[in-house]
């Protein structure tokens, strides 16, 4: 079966789709139109489809009827940058839950995150469950009760103080295969994307690292997320509202570039 199809009446020849192509599987023939070249390497990103202006070219590998169009109106840079400079780690939540429908809205904005090749391996589990945030965060301190790793946070555990997802009212971890190579970037990048989605829909979040270290060394945690063998959690964020609003921006250290 062909991978590329070509209208040649809506086909300006500018070459536009084998230019953005990351693998080089589209070539052309002796009149300059699109046709298959190396196929075996497309890996269905879809690139070809969407740069195309007159929608002259279909991908085998890929439904038409899976495409949107992209938005003419974007956040221009100032917005977008005073986004990512006023998220803050939060640590404090109020009690109210987060809905099914915000938190599946966060994760179709997560899925979209890049891959390495598209690979697309990126394993979420989700929890709104108060409950069940509470007991995630205690048997990560299971974990750390039995590794001698931070004891006052043990002792602060014990004396009624929720230390691992503090409070939060839902978490989301991401995981991947365990030989997929790329799998620790590619969850951090999709982790990274649902963070900053969270801060633009007023939720906040923290990274849950001391729940996504015991996970990887407790297997009855492990057991508990879901994560079944040959699977390893890369990252995890703790989500809610947050109690207070911060106000101010704090400083941080410049930039450590080289120039070359």
């Amino acid at each position: 079966m062909k991978l590329i199809t070509v209208d040649h009446q809506a086909c300006k020849r500018d070459g536009m789709c084998a230019e953005v192509c990351p693998v080089g599987c589209i070539g052309f023939d002796a009149e300059g139109f699109p046709q298959d070249a190396f196929t075996d390497f497309c890996n269905g990103c879809g690139h070809c489809m969407a740069v195309c202006p007159s929608g002259a070219i279909a991908n085998s590998r890929l439904d038409a009827a899976g495409f949107a169009p992209a938005p003419e109106n974007l956040p221009d840079a100032q917005a977008v940058r005073q986004l990512m400079l006023s998220r803050r780690s939060v640590r404090a939540y109020k009690d109210k839950p987060v809905d099914a429908g915000t938190m599946a809205g966060l994760l179709d904005t997560a899925r979209y995150a890049p891959t390495a090749v598209n690979s697309q391996k990126v394993f979420f589990t989700a929890c709104l469950d108060p409950a069940k945030t509470r007991e995630a965060a205690r048997l990560s301190v299971d974990w750390l009760r039995g590794s001698g790793v931070y004891p006052h946070l043990v002792q602060a555990w014990d004396a009624g103080r929720e230390v691992v997802l503090r409070g939060a009212p839902a978490f989301v971890v991401a995981s991947s295969p365990s030989d997929y190579s790329w799998g620790e970037t590619d969850c951090v990048i999709a982790l990274s994307y649902l963070e900053l989605a969270a801060a633009s829909a007023g939720l906040g979040a923290c990274w849950a690292g001391l729940l996504t270290r015991a996970a990887k060394l407790n297997p009855a945690l492990a057991g508990f997320l879901g994560l079944e063998e040959g699977q390893t959690l890369h990252g995890g964020l703790m989500l809610g509202y947050p109690k207070y609003r911060y106000r101010m921006i704090p400083p941080r250290q410049a930039a450590k570039v080289a120039w070359l």
